[in-house]
């Protein structure tokens, strides 16, 4: 069997490193755990594990820290978590097998990074985890970083869930791409696509703009990172006001793939605030066909089942069609039990039928 080093950076995370690394010690031949300037007990933490326990000045630069952890690995693969993650429930034995027998230079695995109310997960992606130490993989970027994937690739089925227990510094990113910019450093196409996410979340939308209309006219990006920027132009524009030119952002994206649904989910509801409900349900149906397509980059669970359904329930409903809204409404709140909006749904349409004696 493989030898397997399991790389992790981290700063006052004595709160969660425990339970991260109690979810997979057992999977892993060595813990190799870099400090960069914990005041809390991280480190003792660490060492609790038997873990490697290194010092690294920060930089801001996620890229630098993570490949002086690897840089120490000595294993036949390294893995990498951060400390907020967990591997819960039957993923832990999922792991187990795929690193007895990793059969591939790359191992992507599904990451759950949010949840709704019942633990379902929400927000998906797959992330490269698992990599041979001989490839020399490095991780690249300051913030967001990645690893670029060569030779022969694997996608595995044991989800690594990230699980918060509190907030983080929300202008640490955007500090550290600004920093990039007073220095007179390029940005890649990866860079320029989260330095604009990051003015997004800011709400800095005419600043967001122009990064990702060049970053689209550049035609560098990763496709799923091409259309996630179609749709932050799409959020931006509508929030400033033009609607019109949102629809025709979202409409590019599907120059770099088939209609995903967050995309027919923002085209739907143009419509629909436009009242053209036939017109909208026809994409929310399409949101509901993509959902099960297979996905690279993030995926919105919501926007391929409860949305496109809760949706549907208004469409057929301003259309006049309330059997096909109601059936709608008992769709989305399969998708989320003792969901409020389906509960007030299903009383509104049983004082609707009532009294048309339907």
């Amino acid at each position: 069997m493989p030898l397997i080093s399991l790389c992790i950076i981290a700063r006052n995370e004595e709160s969660v490193l425990g339970r991260c690394l109690d979810s997979v010690a057992d999977l892993v031949d060595e813990i190799i755990l870099v400090d960069t300037g914990s005041t809390d007990r991280t480190k003792a933490a660490a060492a609790e594990y038997a873990a490697k326990i290194y010092d690294f000045p920060w930089c801001d630069d996620f890229s630098a820290a993570r490949n002086f952890a690897v840089s120490q690995a000595v294993g036949d693969y390294w893995m990498w978590l951060d400390a907020d993650d967990v591997i819960e429930g039957e993923n832990h034995e999922k792991l187990r097998r795929i690193l007895e027998h990793p059969d591939a230079d790359v191992i992507f695995l599904p990451y759950w990074l949010s949840f709704d109310e019942s633990g379902a997960p929400q927000m998906v992606s797959q992330r490269e985890r698992i990599f041979r130490r001989s490839g020399g993989y490095q991780f690249t970027g300051a913030v967001h970083e990645a690893v670029v994937p060569h030779g022969r690739l694997r996608y595995g089925d044991a989800a690594v869930s990230h699980r918060k227990l509190r907030p983080g510094d929300p202008d640490r990113n955007l500090h550290i791409y600004q920093q990039k910019l007073r220095r007179g450093e390029s940005f890649s196409p990866r860079e320029q696509y989260y330095y604009a996410r990051e003015l997004c979340d800011h709400g800095a939308y005419r600043a967001a703009l122009p990064v990702l209309e060049r970053f689209l006219e550049e035609g560098s990006g990763w496709a799923p990172d091409c259309i996630g920027a179609c749709l932050l132009c799409a959020g931006c524009y509508r929030r400033l006001g033009h609607p019109d030119t949102a629809r025709e952002r979202l409409f590019r994206s599907f120059r770099y793939g088939i209609p995903q649904p967050e995309v027919c989910c923002e085209i739907g509801s143009i419509f629909l605030e436009k009242g053209q409900y036939q017109t909208a349900a026809f994409w929310y149906h399409l949101a509901m066909e993509t959902g099960h397509q297979p996905h690279q980059g993030f995926r919105q669970q919501a926007c391929c089942d409860y949305l496109p359904a809760i949706q549907l329930c208004v469409c057929y409903d301003r259309m006049g069609d309330i059997s096909t809204a109601a059936a709608y409404n008992e769709l989305a709140g399969s998708f989320r039990h003792g969901d409020k909006a389906v509960a007030y749904n299903r009383q509104y349409f049983a004082e609707k039928m009532g009294k048309t004696g339907g």
